[in-house]
Formats: structure tokens, C-alpha cells, sequence
């Protein structure tokens, strides 16, 4: 989907790789991107979503992130093997397989952030990429849960 929200202390009308940075109402700088999320749960008017990112490529040896709260995320028929971990990187959660819908794919270096869930309302255009694997539905639910401290 398109994702649009606050910059902070940037280079407004640059872009950034998919990133366009703009200037909005009062003068503050907002950035759009193309954002993926899993759909963790449909609440009526939005659904309860997890973030999946590449970090521009660095997955989760980026400085800063909580690398418990990530887990590779990828693509591929039943079978497939996930991608590796870069070097460096610490993951230890089991990688989860999406069923890709019409030849989507997702880029070997996504991750998914269980730690850092959003609200995305059902007004918003999307685009399908798949279905979670049924296998590994159930570390999909464990994972959030641990993550955002339910039991």
C-alpha cells in the first residue's frame, strides 16, 4: 500500500530510493513509500497489521533494530527454502513462507517486525501479495503475541 506519514529533520522534494519526501500542511515534511504488511487481524474498519521491510536492503542488521522482533519472511511454493541470513545478522525465529498470489514476490532480504504494529484502514488501495502458509500460521500468531506481550 501506499504509506504516508511524518519525516521528522530531512531533505524535503528528494526521493530516496521508493521514498518521495514532500512538504504538507504547515510546512512539515512527510515521505511516501511502498509499505508491505501481514494482516494479523480484521477489526471492522481497519485491520491490525505487522510491518515487513527490507531496510533498504540491510534486513535486520540495520543499527537500532530489536533483532528478536524479526523473522525472514519470503515467498515460494510449499517446499521452498527461505532465504539466508546476511552476515551479521542475529535472527532466530523460524522464517515464515508467504504463497505468493499472481507471480508476486517478496525481495530475500524482507523481514517482518512483530514488535511494531499498525492500524491500516480498509479505505486504502492494496495490492495482494499472498496468503502466510498454513505451517507456519501458528509461529505467525506466537511471534506477535511474544512480541507485544500477550499470553
Amino acid at each position: 500500500m501506499l504509506w504516508t506519514e511524518p519525516a521528522g529533520q530531512c531533505n524535503p522534494g528528494k526521493t530516496r530510493g521508493s521514498t518521495h519526501f514532500s512538504i504538507v500542511r504547515f510546512s512539515e515534511t512527510a515521505y511516501s513509500e511502498i509499505r508491505r504488511f501481514v494482516v494479523i487481524q480484521n477489526k471492522g474498519t481497519f485491520s491490525q497489521c505487522i510491518p515487513v521491510q527490507t531496510y533498504r536492503g540491510q534486513a535486520a542488521t540495520k543499527p537500532g533494530l530489536v533483532v528478536d522482533d524479526h523473522a525472514i519472511i519470503y515467498t515460494g511454493p510449499q517446499g521452498a527454502s527461505p532465504p539466508p541470513l546476511l552476515e551479521g545478522e542475529g535472527i532466530t525465529k523460524r522464517a515464515l513462507r508467504v504463497e505468493p498470489t499472481r507471480g508476486e514476490h517478496l525481495e530475500s532480504q524482507s523481514r517482518i517486525n512483530f514488535g511494531k504494529p499498525y492500524a491500516v484502514e480498509h479505505n486504502v488501495k492494496v495490492l495482494e501479495i499472498g496468503m502466510v502458509a498454513p505451517e507456519h500460521m501458528y509461529y505467525l500468531v506466537a511471534y506477535f503475541q511474544q512480541a507485544v506481550g500477550c499470553s
